[in-house]
């Protein structure tokens, strides 16, 4: 890989230098090979032609020696030949393998076992085979011819030609196979390098040219005058670069013109963005001032209610006691007979202002609950919960954490009337049978979350504009910075989440708001 990445990295006139050298060289290695494995092939026929050829001789020129016996001639033959290049040993037996004559004569009158001699003795033609000299690690063609008079075997010559002969020409053959292929590494090195030098130049100038008018230089004409490929490829280039230069000037054109009618529309776009930022911060305004004066008239209706709660309640109420007291009085002394009429009708007056009164206590109650100032939220919380529970039937667990929430009047009243309008709606839509209430208040947030297990709300109804008593939710919430999700399932009830962050917490968003728009 590290290889490849270099190779890579070389330019286009090494690469093809070395291409071509690389074709000349693997083309060099082969034909020496080659020539080498021919040569080799040649020369071992020749030397086995010639080292048959001599046995075939001699074994003609022993043929008499042998009949007489004379072995004096034979050692003549012997001598005769041994003085022949690369001829090893001469051996001449008899046709039992018996050593008639030897080129070392300490091995006469010996018969050999051995399974060349035995091969020789028992062949009928001249052969040859591969042997070799231990004590002088050379190989040798052992070479036999019979030794025959009228088809009658006389004995067998052999004699051990060495293999040098071969190796040495096959040396002096690589030598100038090596030589030759050097002085062609070379040229073709040097042919080589001038045709990648003729092939590279010519696209090295087009390369560069085209990084000009990649670099947006479109005056780049080429000057190849050349009839092949890469003479054609610079005309179509000079054409392209042509053809570039007018398209730039064209779209340039379309630019100047496109942009100009871009500023215009960018203009119309500002002035309109503009517009509507000043109709978004009005209508933001506008918005605060509603909510502003949603929660002033929320504010107003409770101390409204506070006021005639406790007026109803002081005055109203402190009157028909009174009223009571005074028609028990009378009551008491209407005591004839003849004033049964009067009794009665006296009693039936207590009766009423009794009622009355209670009426004026429901009523002072509904306005603004006295648990809600005297004990607290959730006294009042749970207030609500009986009270609903008498009216409609609806058990209603309340869980309170702490079991006594007392938050600042605003806070508390918000969350009291939100909890009354979702009571509200249960009764009015929910079909529900069982109300689970729980109310918790923890770092800095009170959170109310009512589940019943109606019909559930749907997403329409959840999100209808029409249903004020909804928006009126959201909006009490979102004055005291809190937030409220009304989730509903089909047959598996609404879930109502309210969380209002305290007095503390409000006053310290209200800070941290503030440093905002200042910076």
């Amino acid at each position: 890989m590290r290889v490849f990445r270099q190779w890579t990295g070389f330019r286009l006139r090494a690469k093809l230098t070395l291409l071509i050298e690389s074709l000349v060289i693997l083309i060099v290695l082969i034909t020496g090979i080659i020539t080498t494995m021919r040569e080799k092939e040649s020369l071992e026929s020749e030397l086995h032609k010639r080292g048959l050829a001599l046995a075939v001789d001699l074994a003609g020129f022993t043929a008499r020696p042998l009949l007489r016996p004379d072995l004096t001639t034979l050692r003549r033959f012997v001598n005769h030949s041994m003085k022949q290049d690369y001829v090893r040993y001469v051996i001449i037996l008899d046709p039992h393998g018996k050593v008639v004559m030897h080129s070392d004569l300490a091995e006469v009158g010996k018969t050999y076992t051995d399974s060349l001699s035995i091969a020789a003795v028992n062949s009928k033609a001249p052969g040859s085979s591969h042997t070799s000299l231990p004590e002088k690690e050379e190989s040798l063609f052992d070479i036999f011819a019979p030794v025959q008079v009228s088809d009658i075997r006389l004995g067998t010559v052999r004699l051990g030609y060495s293999y040098l002969a071969v190796e040495k020409e096959i040396a002096e053959a690589q030598q100038q196979i090596l030589i030759i292929g050097i002085v062609t590494t070379i040229t073709g090195g040097l042919v080589a390098y001038l045709l990648a030098i003729f092939i590279s130049s010519p696209i090295r100038r087009i390369t560069d040219a085209t990084e000009k008018v990649a670099n947006g230089d479109l005056n780049t004409p080429l000057t190849i005058k050349r009839n092949d490929e890469i003479g054609t490829l610079a005309t179509s280039f000079n054409k392209m670069a042509h053809d570039l230069e007018r398209h730039r000037k064209h779209l340039e054109e379309l630019v100047e013109g496109r942009t100009a009618e871009l500023e215009t529309a960018n203009e119309q776009l500002r002035r309109e963005i503009a517009e509507r930022k000043r109709s978004e911060k009005e209508l933001k305004q506008s918005r605060k001032r509603l909510r502003d004066l949603a929660s002033h008239l929320q504010s107003i209706r409770e101390e409204e209610r506070s006021r005639i709660a406790r007026e109803i309640h002081d005055e109203l109420g402190q009157a028909l006691t009174a009223l009571k007291m005074d028609t028990h009085w009378v009551g008491q002394r209407l005591s004839n007979k003849n004033q049964q009429l009067l009794l009665e009708k006296t009693q039936s007056m207590s009766k009423l202002i009794g009622m009355t009164v209670q009426s004026v206590q429901r009523i002072s109650s509904e306005l603004r609950p006295g648990l809600l100032d005297d004990l607290g939220l959730s006294a009042a919380i749970e207030w609500q919960a009986n009270e609903f529970r008498s009216r409609t039937n609806i058990q209603c667990k309340i869980i309170s954490i702490p079991e006594d929430i007392i938050l600042d009047s605003d806070s508390s009243t918000a969350i009291f009337r939100l909890f009354q309008e979702t009571l509200t709606n249960i009764a009015r839509h929910a079909n529900a049978t069982r109300v689970e209430v729980m109310l918790k208040q923890k770092s800095g947030t009170v959170e109310l979350i009512v589940h019943d297990n109606g019909k559930g709300i749907t997403e329409k109804e959840n999100s209808d504009s029409g249903s004020f008593g909804l928006i009126g939710m959201r909006e009490r919430v979102h004055s005291l910075g809190g937030y409220l999700t009304i989730r509903g399932a089909p047959n598996k009830g609404t879930s109502v989440e309210v969380f209002i962050p305290t007095s503390v917490e409000r006053r310290k968003q209200r800070r941290i708001n503030d440093k905002n728009t200042n910076c």
